[in-house]
């Protein structure tokens, strides 16, 4: 997938009369999005790995109330199975969302998207304890979302209808 590359955005200038200034806040945005993307899968493989590496298991009764909190602060239906793993279980997950991760990175690469700064930058984030607090936890529940939408708008891949109800 290609995301408004300086080429598109270049041509786009020409066609369509884009000033320098909007043309770097659509180069901000795209980056800010494949940004919480990647950060998202980067942050879910980590939560797993640390499942895995966990000694305490989960009671049915726990995960009944984990889903239950879950099923009213989102927007996603959770089950208490969903809360019940192995530690084989955890560990494959890890490593599949690894391979998300750096498939990810990996497809967004570009000039303004350096695979070696991603990791740093995913890796700061999720060892910052006192910042990015509203994002760490929201990036895969709310944020992806939203990213997604307008990575798809800025394709089109979807109209302006659709991306404002993705909102």
């Amino acid at each position: 997938m290609e995301y408004l590359t300086e080429k598109t955005l270049r041509t786009l200038k020409i066609y369509q009369g884009i000033n320098p200034k909007y043309c770097q806040r659509s180069l901000d945005v795209t980056l800010a999005c494949k940004l919480t993307l990647t950060y998202g899968k980067y942050h879910l493989m980590m939560l797993y790995r640390q499942l895995a590496m966990s000694e305490e298991r989960t009671s049915f009764k726990q995960a009944e109330r984990t889903a239950d909190m879950m099923n009213q602060i989102t927007i996603f239906h959770s089950s208490p199975t969903d809360f019940l793993h192995t530690q084989e279980q955890s560990t494959d997950e890890s490593i599949d969302v690894y391979k998300e991760y750096k498939q990810l990175v990996a497809e967004y690469s570009d000039e303004y998207f350096e695979p070696t700064i991603v990791d740093q930058f995913c890796k700061m984030v999720y060892e910052d304890e006192e910042h990015f607090i509203f994002f760490k936890p929201f990036c895969n529940l709310y944020f992806s979302v939203y990213a997604d939408a307008l990575l798809w708008y800025q394709q089109r891949k979807i109209d302006y209808k659709t991306f404002c109800m993705e909102f």
